[in-house]
């Protein structure tokens, strides 16, 4: 019996069309009940309980049961009435790839080199993926759609399914399972654009009146983003549906008395300041958690997903490696060390990043390592393509931005520091103000004692960390842990100081990633010192020559600039082509003396299949570094983005 009694409804705006059986108790309880002590239960007394995590794609706490008064969302109000439902859980990364690859390896994606959306980095055998601990431990183990961790998934799985399997009927009898499933209504893909958005909405009975939905204070309040935000709502009822078809399903094959059900969605909506953004908005998830037998509970205290494969173990009754980096949750009142909370955003697709989060219950602090990249890049992921951003840009060509969606095109802070109870919208900077000056500060030092903790490897960037790795005969989470590879100390000081000192001395400091932080300084602090970055051209070191080039680009030195970025234009490791096509596409104006050679890489980027739907030879790096060359000849008017697609 799902939920001892859940109700689920297959279609929408009608009477519930099955009752599974009577309803346990659905009073809220707190207290210091361990979660992994539900085993307790009925489940426990028939053996080891399967584990169905269902994932939701880009989808924020939407439901009725988080208190969403315009939710039509009632099997997954019913189902968490008998379940534990965390109100405040945070993911690890607000985009898919980092956040899954924490959710799998049960360690921050920053600490694996896996931060970067999306990649293919090497994990060592020191690192634990939960499915390959639980087949240890006698599960069988599938998973249906994309896994998306940035490492290869090979032979984590006995079973890979597409969407329209249902994975457990190829269990072996006898066995418990672990399924992890994805439920695709709601990712940005569909979120952006009615035509796809349609197939997941045929179910959905009554649609949202756009006048009715009012959008968020960072979003101008225009008829077209009523509709984006009906439409949302419309996809999270759509997924509402598909989730109780699973647990009918799961019902009718006469599992559920012995199957714990997770519900999770791997980072907030597919829109604008919620995905890729390192706010709450963007790391908010629902993460509701039903044993059989269970009464239903709410856990307020804040949670991070870091925790999730811990727990899952612990369900699962397998002890949990020494290399996670979480522990199995508790509801509040428990002991643990829930707080404080981290996250991590890094390079998405072709827009590179690197943004670190702290949370500590109260205050949020954010420290951003390249501030002079906009929310909004230019480029491909942020251009009209997607109807959010098409409406975004109409308002703010003609003038009509608010305050807030004015923030949107702006340079970030380098420091941002928001009081969550009084300021649930991340929209009062409170960094510099001396009030908050001892938390400011309180905060950044917790933020930085973390990213030393777990070894962050996002300061080395991405082309070096892989070049030491691949010249050393290692892996980056290995590169990471050996100091003679990887001064972390000075590199994280370097990057630290770059915001606000003059870190001219370290342009010849004998590493190249402490190198890298005194250009990055340059464009931090705006400097126009040609004459001190010119030598660097010739370094000797790719990252430094190109990040030398764009600073010089951006300082109207064109010429020298484009002979760097025409060395590496068809550079054979793809992370240095991408990291210099994205170099070039920001920091020159006009890339039309060079369009020849620009137009050439295209070609080589392309699958000579001529795959219309995918046409780069892989939707990785070929893809990433097409967009940023694209991007730069839209730029300099020689082309539009839909001439490439």
């Amino acid at each position: 019996m799902m939920g001892g009694g859940v109700s689920v409804t297959l279609t929408a705006d009608t009477n519930i069309i099955q009752d599974f059986t009577e309803r346990i108790a659905m009073g809220r309880v707190t207290g210091s009940c361990i979660l992994v002590l539900m085993l307790a239960g009925p489940a426990a007394a028939a053996g080891r309980p399967n584990i169905l995590v269902v994932c939701a794609e880009d989808l924020s706490p939407f439901f009725g049961c988080y208190g969403h008064a315009e939710a039509r969302t009632p099997n997954i109000d019913a189902f968490a009435a008998g379940s534990t439902l965390f109100r405040h859980a945070l993911t690890t990364a607000p985009i898919c790839a980092p956040s899954r690859s924490s959710l799998v390896s049960g360690m921050h994606a920053e600490s694996l080199g896996t931060q970067h959306l999306r990649s293919e980095v090497q994990i060592p055998t020191a690192v634990r993926p939960l499915p390959k601990v639980l087949k240890e431990h006698g599960y069988w183990t599938a998973i249906r759609g994309k896994s998306d961790y940035n490492f290869s998934a090979k032979g984590l799985y006995d079973s890979w399914v597409g969407a329209e399997t249902v994975p457990w009927e190829a269990c072996p009898e006898g066995r418990p399972f672990y399924v992890f499933m994805n439920l695709g209504a709601t990712h940005e893909g569909t979120g952006n654009a009615a035509a796809r958005a349609e197939r997941f909405l045929k179910k959905v009975g009554h649609r949202r009146d756009p006048a009715t939905c009012v959008p968020p204070p960072y979003y101008p309040d225009t008829p077209r983003m009523r509709e984006l935000w009906a439409r949302y709502h419309d996809l999270a009822t759509g997924f509402d549906i598909d989730f109780g078809e699973t647990l009918a399903r799961l019902e009718a094959d006469g599992l559920a008395d012995n199957t714990i059900v997770v519900l999770l969605s791997d980072h907030g909506h597919g829109m604008p300041r919620y995905k890729r953004w390192l706010y709450l908005t963007g790391l908010h998830v629902p993460l509701i958690v039903h044993v059989p037998g269970q009464a239903g509970r709410a856990v307020e205290r804040p949670v991070s997903m870091i925790d999730l494969p811990a727990t899952v173990l612990a369900l699962a009754g397998a002890e949990v490696p020494d290399v996670y980096q979480g522990k199995p949750l508790e509801t509040d009142g428990g002991g643990g060390n829930r707080l404080p909370i981290f996250a991590a955003r890094d390079r998405a697709d072709d827009m590179y990043d690197l943004s670190r989060l702290v949370f500590d219950g109260e205050y949020v602090y954010i420290r951003h390592f390249t501030p002079y990249l906009p929310y909004l890049q230019e480029g491909y992921i942020f251009s009209d393509a997607k109807d959010s951003l098409r409406e975004l840009r109409r308002v703010h060509l003609a003038g009509e931005d608010t305050a807030e969606s004015a923030k949107l095109w702006s340079p970030r802070p380098l420091e941002e520091l928001y009081h969550i109870p009084s300021d649930p919208e991340e929209l009062v900077n409170l960094a510099g103000d001396p009030a908050h000056q001892e938390t400011q500060q309180r905060l950044a030092g917790t933020l930085k004692q973390h990213i030393l903790a777990v070894r962050d490897t996002g300061f080395l960037w991405e082309p070096e960390m892989h070049r030491r790795a691949v010249e050393n005969g290692v892996t980056p989470f290995e590169v990471a842990r050996d100091p003679a590879l990887y001064p972390l100390e000075r590199v994280v000081d370097a990057a630290w100081r770059a915001g606000a000192e003059d870190l001219a001395d370290l342009l010849s400091d004998p590493d190249p990633a402490v190198r890298f932080w005194a250009l990055q300084s340059e464009l931090i602090r705006g400097q126009r010192r040609p004459g001190l970055v010119r030598p660097l051209l010739e370094d000797g070191n790719a990252l430094v020559e190109v990040t030398a080039a764009e600073v010089l680009a951006r300082s109207g030195e064109t010429q020298p600039a484009r002979s760097v970025f025409l060395r590496y234009l068809n550079a054979a490791e793809p992370r240095l082509q991408l990291y210099n096509a994205r170099a070039l596409a920001l920091s020159l104006d006009d890339v039309g003396p060079i369009e020849p050679e620009v137009r050439d890489a295209l070609l080589r980027l392309r699958d000579p299949g001529g795959n219309p739907y995918v046409p780069y030879k892989d939707f990785m790096y070929s893809a990433f570094t097409s967009w940023a060359l694209e991007s730069s000849l839209v730029k300099s008017g020689l082309a539009e983005f839909k001439d490439f697609k």
